[in-house]
């Protein structure tokens, strides 16, 4: 069973065929009966994170849900998990926020209005139907908003 935050596997799916079973961040073809860790393992990333809140976050005294953080255009397919692998990186801030596989938490904006380089397809904005269009991409102060 999932939680609240975690990706459905109907929703993991439409993430692996977008990506068409690849990293989003270097490209590597993944095996889908190989997720989770250890050799070739693979993983979908959480482009804004769960953090300690899961899918709410108080504001100003409210609690905002944050359902939106269990869409398809809030995952990418990454080799590795959190530690190992592409995942691993990210994970540690070795990968530039500007590439758009993380999007800031301050909920300024929305992982669908976050551009992304994808391996692939180069620079996308991702939809939440587990597809993608073309972007253009952005400069230094827009991926800082």
């Amino acid at each position: 069973m999932t939680g609240p935050a975690e990706f459905k596997p109907a929703t993991v799916e439409k993430i692996w065929d977008r990506d068409r079973g690849c990293c989003a961040k270097c490209g590597k073809p993944l095996v889908w009966d190989r997720r989770g860790p250890g050799l070739g393992g693979w993983s979908v990333h959480h482009r804004e994170d769960r953090g300690q809140g899961g899918v709410k976050r108080a504001s100003k005294g409210r609690v905002q849900p944050r359902a939106y953080l269990a869409l398809a255009a809030n995952g990418v397919l990454l080799c590795g998990d959190g530690v190992a692998g592409c995942h691993g990186e990210i994970t540690r801030n070795e990968v530039p926020a500007r590439l758009g596989f993380r999007v800031p938490r301050i909920g300024i904006r929305r992982p669908v209005d976050v551009p992304l380089l994808h391996a692939l397809f180069g620079w996308v904005l991702l939809d939440n139907d587990g597809g993608y269009a073309p972007a253009d991409e952005p400069d230094e102060e827009e991926m800082a908003a």
